[in-house]
């Protein structure tokens, strides 16, 4: 079980961080949660033909790859914990809805750890309500101030599709997903998008006083790690297709920065969630090695230009579950700097 909890950015030295699993991982059936976070350009009639469970091809593969990330980092002396199996298919009711899970890929969601706090996000999807509840086993003893956001009812009303220019997310109640906020310090800046709204940031800064939480604009689709990453104090990684060398948060203007977005493709099956700029989607074992998606070449050669060195590893199935490298684990625990 995980000792304690210290993680303020994601570049000081790995120490102990949690890796998810695929098994049993399910497309929940069709509900305006999960289009807003899912399928937001689609229409409803085609998303409910995807409800079911992913097929055991993707789940296998996609293990296989997760059970190689843990050998490797292990293999660094990082320490890793994995969430309990459990069967996503599985229905789950409230007295408004009814619907299923989803998967424990991705661990980055659900929860961000903020120095020696712990927080359980309020996820944009109904089906991820209970999802936190497979990683209690490895948590329940944890040393942290661990506490959760309110739980919220997902009512329709949250999700508009009239303008798929703005984020479908409406401002009706506080949800947000931990991958929506990047952590830099004592500076925790906060996606406005579908997967994370003004009420969620305004809840965070209640609970954070001496945190600076701050909005970022520009991207509304999802999470942030497909958009801003920075590598190490004073360099940031941009997704050139969403910001540009005049048109980027103004808090990295004295950092170092790179515009890229020559994103080579992975695979994608069964109706797959991420674009290609999920090869962005890496996770930093320490300021100078990161570990990436094997095809991404061009950004491999790109870091190493900035004296990053890479370890290419399979994640077949990213764009097909919606999760490269940074969303399967997180970070529990990093060198304090």
């Amino acid at each position: 079980m995980i000792s304690h909890i210290y993680s303020k950015n994601g570049w000081d030295p790995l120490k102990e961080v949690i890796v998810g699993r695929a098994d049993f991982a399910t497309v929940p059936p069709y509900d305006a949660s999960m289009q807003n976070f899912m399928y937001a350009n689609l229409d409803p009639v085609a998303i409910k033909e995807f409800s079911g469970p992913y097929k055991t091809k993707i789940i296998d593969e996609a293990n296989q790859d997760l059970q190689n990330l843990c050998t490797v980092l292990e293999g660094l002396g990082v320490v890793v914990h994995r969430p309990d199996i459990v069967d996503h298919s599985r229905p789950i009711q409230s007295p408004r809805w009814r619907t299923t899970g989803w998967h424990n890929y991705c661990p980055r969601d659900i929860f961000l750890c903020v120095d020696n706090m712990l927080i359980e996000t309020p996820s944009v999807m109904r089906c991820r309500a209970f999802e936190t509840w497979s990683y209690h086993s490895i948590l329940k003893d944890t040393l942290c101030r661990w506490f959760s956001a309110p739980t919220p009812r997902w009512d329709d009303s949250s999700f508009d599709f009239s303008d798929l220019s703005k984020p479908t997310l409406m401002d009706e109640e506080i949800l947000f997903d931990a991958a929506n906020i990047v952590r830099i310090n004592h500076d925790l800046l906060f996606q406005i998008s579908n997967s994370g709204n003004k009420r969620g940031l305004n809840w965070l800064q209640s609970m954070l006083p001496k945190y600076f939480v701050r909005p970022i604009y520009g991207y509304s689709g999802a999470h942030i790690d497909s958009t801003i990453v920075p590598l190490r104090e004073g360099l940031v990684l941009f997704n050139a297709d969403r910001c540009q060398p005049d048109n980027y948060p103004e808090y990295f203007e004295n950092w170092d920065k790179i515009f890229f977005n020559d994103f080579k493709p992975c695979g994608i099956l069964d109706n797959g969630i991420a674009s290609n700029a999920i090869g962005m989607n890496l996770l930093s074992i320490n300021p100078n090695l990161v570990i990436i998606e094997e095809n991404q070449k061009s950004l491999i050669a790109e870091l190493k230009r900035h004296d990053i060195e890479s370890i290419p590893l399979p994640m077949r199935h990213a764009r097909t579950l919606g999760g490269g490298f940074h969303c399967v684990t997180l970070d529990v625990r990093r060198q304090h700097g």
